[in-house]
């Protein structure tokens, strides 16, 4: 019978042998209903984090938007701003490390300069686009493709208002689902190191109860990722997958020697 539900095996994952027996030899499946859990748990954080910070910007960014936004109309494919002229939006607080993004709205010219500065986006009279933010990349498009449309102060001021509400959600959604993709192909490459190691330790599993290791193995990396992102400032890719992949190598050679060291009187491993 199992000894370790989901919820336990996410702190006891970091140091107990006795979970890795029992995920092995006691639980059923791949391990994807755990790995799912897991994730979802660890996504919340940040949906939360988003909320509020959509909240912020709705309370203070929102209504000095909208109280310098000119009413804007797009028809037959072409832009026309009230009060008419160029109004350009600055974020007043951008992350470290990045230089500040900009929106410009300008019904005197028709067509992108192609020297606008990275980062910033601008509509003119017939195309909306930019330049992407450390890159040598512009992205722009025909008004005309569009469609005609009439945006106010009071309608934007409600949209962007509303992203706290619906964004969040969705976000967490796609990020769950998304990572639950990636996070099982790596776990059949690991799925694959765990029977080596569980090998070379004179243990034999399959390879459903190699996922069932593999998927738990993965839990610290992916409890110390998430605390990470609420840190100002995060290490580069090419220093935190060697990390990521070191841990939780030392993870599956872990669980291969607390299969190997149960006790005699233990129930076969399960699939």
């Amino acid at each position: 019978m199992k000894k370790f539900g989901f919820l336990r095996a996410i702190v006891l994952s970091f140091y107990s042998a006795d979970l890795y027996r029992d995920v092995g030899r006691n639980w059923k499946g791949t391990g994807l209903l755990y790995l799912m859990l897991l994730l979802a748990i660890c996504w919340v954080p940040t949906a939360i984090r988003m909320h509020f910070g959509l909240h912020r910007f709705a309370e203070t960014r929102v209504p000095k938007i909208t109280a310098e936004l000119p009413d804007i109309t797009i028809a037959d494919g072409v832009m026309h701003s009230n009060p008419p002229g160029r109004h350009e939006f600055r974020d007043e607080d951008p992350r470290p490390g990045r230089d500040a993004s900009v929106f410009i709205i300008d019904d005197t010219i028709d067509d992108i300069p192609s020297d606008i500065p990275p980062g910033t986006m601008m509509l003119t009279r017939r195309e909306f686009g930019g330049a992407q933010p450390n890159r040598s990349e512009r992205r722009v498009f025909k008004l005309s493709a569009i469609g005609d449309m009439n945006l106010t102060r009071q309608k934007v001021g409600d949209f962007l208002s509303s992203l706290q509400f619906w964004l969040p959600p969705i976000a967490f959604a796609f990020s769950v689902l998304g990572s639950l993709v990636f996070r099982l192909v790596q776990a059949l490459l690991y799925g694959s190191l765990a029977q080596m190691f569980a090998k070379s330790k004179q243990v034999s599993i399959d390879f459903r109860t190699a996922l069932r290791i593999a998927a738990v193995a993965v839990t610290p990396v992916i409890v110390l990722r998430t605390l990470i992102w609420f840190l100002p400032s995060e290490p580069s890719w090419y220093i935190r997958w060697p990390v990521a992949i070191l841990i939780t190598l030392g993870y599956l050679r872990f669980a291969a020697g607390a299969l190997a060291n149960e006790p005699a009187s233990a129930s076969p491993i399960a699939t």
